[in-house]
């Protein structure tokens, strides 16, 4: 049957549901699909994307992908416990311990108490709660506690038993991010490792205060020829939690032009030249404009060598086994020498050579921590300026690159204080120019908070985050800047943080512990700061009142 078909259809409540029949079951349609999706999220006419329904017929000769924009809005307050009873049935059966035996279904929990299901169930849709499988609703309910007021994500993999042999479900709760969004980045993620979406459900689910939670469950196969592993689900696992705060070129880089990079080089790559910017545009602002170290950096010609620089930085900091300075030291020769000898072009020679200072004077990052929202690194302030300058050396440099953003933290004393300013360029040229005196803001603005508490124990620090705001509507450059301040702020705090997971998962050069307070500064709101001193009790600051002020 080579049936093409697409539907529109409007709902009384005023979403919109679209509808795409198309014959076979090609691998990698749902991300064709979602490409191809008309809403643009970043205007001000997007309707949210509320609900996702992906199915294969038993013998995959049709597939049916359903998409419905827009908020369910009842005329009238649903019964929950008449919507939900199969699923307030089932979890009266795992309470009562009807299921111990069955390794599939969820253990009993206070959470499927009938009274706390039904509190729960208000935040969900009627039709989420119709057409749920109840033993999977109670396993993403059980997702949907573990990242619930926080901006994390969530996810479980188990085999299918009810599908074919060797296909997987995979169930993922995410805080805060687009679901069209969440669903282009797993099924990018899905296609890099070889496997192919047979049916998906997507559902957003309220989260009070904290905004809501995207519920998404997908059955996946491999693709002929793949052989699973649980090495291969680890990274997956990895890599999914990873795409909610991934730069878009970082995506680019990864998915599109070299899938053979994988996630935490490519992420390295571009926070390198996000980084090495305000560094080189000092000695030629056009030749090493930020478009044009990129560009360099990534040529077909030259990406083996930003790869095998990012080879040696986590291989540095690989807490399993973390390279000794001996083979260190013999592998950055060795690659500067392959350097100088093959690359033909003196500018992407300097620039790549550029990169293995960084991570000579790279003392700390979050690389390896599994929960982290962005790329942080602790830098030795030399790599900053040229030996020549004469300006006074910070005592230390805090670098972090994320989602749309890159941001420094720079201070001249130990135990320093000083706002946190957010800069938002509105136009992709401007941000360029920021980008490129972005270093030499936050040092000026640092040194004059130094200046001004020199009769003061605390000297003076400054961060300021350079966020790309650039064709987004007003709701979605609000919406970037919230999340790059928790990005931001939270990786930094696992730059400062002690911990089991951090101690476990860190390769620290610096061997010291640091203290930082930060302060508001331009468009920093109140919730900003609120969220920052919650976050930092929750992750164990000492003082968590003290790392972000009121004013």
């Amino acid at each position: 049957m080579d049936m093409h078909m697409n539907l529109s259809t409007h709902l009384p409540d005023g979403r919109q549901v679209l509808t795409f029949i198309r014959p076979g079951n090609e691998p990698g349609r749902l991300l064709q699909l979602v490409n191809e999706l008309p809403w643009d999220h970043n205007t001000d006419k997007y309707l949210p994307l509320s609900r996702v329904q992906v199915f294969t017929s038993k013998d995959e000769s049709l597939s049916m992908s359903i998409f419905v924009y827009g908020e369910e809005m009842p005329s009238e307050p649903i019964a929950v416990d008449v919507m939900g009873s199969r699923i307030l049935d089932y979890a009266q059966d795992v309470q009562r311990g009807k299921y111990l035996h069955d390794h599939r279904a969820p253990d009993p929990s206070n959470l499927f108490t009938r009274e706390n299901l039904l509190e729960y169930m208000q935040s969900c849709s009627e039709t989420y709660l119709l057409r749920s499988d109840p033993r999977r609703f109670l396993k993403q309910r059980l997702l949907y506690d573990q990242v619930s007021g926080t901006e994390g994500m969530a996810i479980s993999i188990e085999e299918s038993l009810t599908n074919d042999t060797g296909t997987y479900w995979i169930d993922i709760a995410v805080t805060n991010s687009l679901p069209q969004v969440t669903l282009e980045n797993c099924a990018r993620l899905l296609k890099l490792h070889n496997f192919d979406v047979l049916r998906s459900h997507l559902d957003v689910v309220a989260d009070g205060n904290n905004g809501n939670v995207t519920l998404l469950r997908m059955v996946v196969s491999p693709l002929a020829g793949t052989v699973v592993t649980e090495s291969i689900f680890r990274n997956l696992q990895c890599e999914l939690k990873r795409a909610k705060w991934l730069d878009p070129q970082t995506m680019d880089l990864i998915f599109d032009r070299y899938p053979w990079l994988g996630v935490k080089r490519g992420e390295v790559i571009t926070a390198f030249c996000s980084l090495m910017h305000p560094i080189m545009a000092k000695t030629n602002p056009l030749g090493f404009s930020k478009a044009n170290i990129y560009d360099a950096v990534t040529k077909t010609r030259y990406i083996p060598y930003a790869s095998s620089v990012a080879d040696l930085f986590l291989d540095r900091f690989n807490p399993q086994a973390p390279l000794p300075d001996e083979s260190f030291i013999s592998r950055a020769q060795e690659l500067r020498a392959s350097i100088d000898a093959d690359v033909e072009d003196t500018a992407t020679a300097e620039l790549l050579l550029k990169m293995i200072e960084i991570v000579e004077h790279t003392l700390k990052t979050n690389i390896y921590l599994p929960n982290r929202y962005a790329l942080g690194l602790r830098l030795d302030p030399r790599i900053m300026d040229a030996e020549e300058d004469e300006r006074e050396l910070p005592f230390g440099v805090l670098f972090v690159h994320g989602r749309r953003f890159n941001a420094y933290h720079v201070r001249f004393r130990d135990i320093a204080r000083g706002g946190m300013r957010l800069v938002t360029p509105a136009s992709s040229e401007q941000y360029a120019l920021e980008s490129a005196r972005h270093y030499d803001e936050c040092y000026g603005l640092a040194f004059a908070q130094q200046l001004k508490n020199k009769d003061i124990p605390e000297g003076g620090s400054k961060a300021v985050n350079l966020i790309n705001v650039s064709g987004l509507s007003e709701s979605g450059k609000n919406f970037v800047m919230r999340k790059s301040v928790k990005a931001f702020t939270d990786t930094i705090l696992d730059l400062i943080v002690e911990s089991k997971d951090i101690n476990e998962n860190m390769v620290d050069y610096l061997g010291k512990k640091e203290v930082l307070y930060l302060g508001p500064d331009e468009q920093v709101i109140p919730e900003d700061i609120n969220w920052i001193v919650q976050r930092a009790a929750l992750r164990g600051y000492e003082t968590p009142n003290a790392f972000m002020s009121s004013k």
